[in-house]
């Protein structure tokens, strides 16, 4: 081999080693997060319901135990161009739930993280609490320490979950105790892509406005996860079952169905939404239900986006418009919805009536810098 030819190769590979060496520099997260309309009373009882803003709410006079599950089928192993080995671990950097306790007095929430690994064994962090008075709050599950992210007791203090956290993961989910009117409003978790205790370099900022958003992903709900919400008095007319969400009792119901966007990548951003569509379906199939003008005259669900911005405070647009000829009400225009806790689609549902699914567009961070 000629000294030229070994100039090259040694270059090459100097050149190949700087490259895996920067792209690996910054380790990553998926940003996962989901909705307080995804959480579930672990003993369920007739009058429990979602707010009229979509949030699970303990409605009653003593606290209540709420499982908050993570959807992690929103992990993805590709960048768009090359995949690479991701991890099905519960190694993460941060985990944070949201809550929202109203009214005058004093009350405690707190939550713990439960996950069920491949080994059939059930690993528990330790419980976090906050005690205070009214107002928005959140509780760090798992954060950032000088050596990474951890979840709550570490290693100590009887906890097993961060001794256990790279084995793969079959379940995740946050436990709660919500004390009397409090409402789970969102949570989120960042589970590292392929290194342990990921972090993003200096600061390791919870969120970017800057991040580029030119990519879009369309996301799906099913009518069977849509709840009612409200008044306590409709709920017993929802009926959930395979084709959706209907309303069996003789008057309108609010129906709330959550979207859960795709994973970021590692940070959040100003997220926007187009293109919603609302699918619904007449159990007597009457054509007033059809009729281009059943919003408006109340024969069909009047539906509208809604979720609640990083403050807890709700937001919401003007009702969604009729699709001539078919049963679908659709978004005009695109809506800058930030850095949201949840959201989704709360809908006025005439009798008679089921919400089969809804369909949206929605923005998701670029994906660069390395994994």
């Amino acid at each position: 081999m000629n000294g030229m030819k070994k100039i090259t190769i040694v270059a090459l590979v100097a050149a190949a080693l700087s490259l895996s060496h920067s792209a690996l520099a910054t380790h990553k997260a998926w940003l996962m997060k989901n909705g307080g309309a995804e959480c579930t009373f672990a003993y369920p009882e007739a009058t429990d319901r979602m707010d009229s803003s979509g949030a699970i709410y303990n409605s009653g006079t003593s606290e209540r135990d709420v499982i908050c599950p993570i959807a992690l089928s929103g992990r993805w192993g590709s960048n768009g161009t090359t995949a690479f080995n991701a991890k099905r671990w519960g190694d993460a950097l941060s985990a944070i739930v949201y809550f929202d306790r109203r009214g005058a007095g004093t009350r405690t929430v707190s939550c713990y993280a439960a996950m069920r690994a491949s080994d059939s064994f059930v690993y528990y962090s330790a419980s976090v609490s906050n005690t205070g008075g009214s107002g928005v709050g959140r509780l760090d599950v798992a954060g950032s320490t000088s050596g990474g992210g951890q979840w709550a007791g570490g290693t100590g203090n009887g906890t097993t979950l961060e001794a256990q956290e790279d084995t793969v993961v079959k379940g995740l989910e946050f436990v709660c105790s919500v004390p009397e009117r409090t409402a789970i409003l969102g949570y989120k978790a960042k589970l590292c892509q392929l290194t342990g205790d990921c972090t993003h370099g200096s600061g390791d900022p919870e969120d970017d406005t800057t991040i580029s958003t030119s990519g879009w992903n369309y996301v799906q709900t099913s009518g069977i996860e849509c709840s009612a919400a409200g008044t306590e008095g409709a709920i017993a007319s929802v009926y959930r079952h395979g084709y959706g969400a209907t309303n069996l009792g003789s008057s309108p119901v609010d129906i709330f169905c959550p979207i859960a966007p795709p994973s970021d990548d590692s940070r959040e951003h100003n997220r926007s939404v187009t293109d919603t569509t609302v699918y619904y379906s007449d159990l007597y199939n009457t054509s007033s239900s059809n009729l281009n003008s059943c919003v408006g005259g109340a024969t069909c669900p009047s539906c509208r986006l809604m979720w609640y911005d990083r403050d807890g405070i709700m937001q919401d647009t003007g009702a969604l418009s009729k699709i001539a000829g078919v049963r679908k009400l659709h978004q005009a225009g695109t809506e800058l919805i930030g850095k949201e806790l949840q959201f989704g689609v709360m809908c006025r549902t005439p009798p008679g009536l089921t919400i089969e699914g809804i369909t949206s567009l929605v923005t998701v961070s670029d994906i660069s810098g390395g994994i």
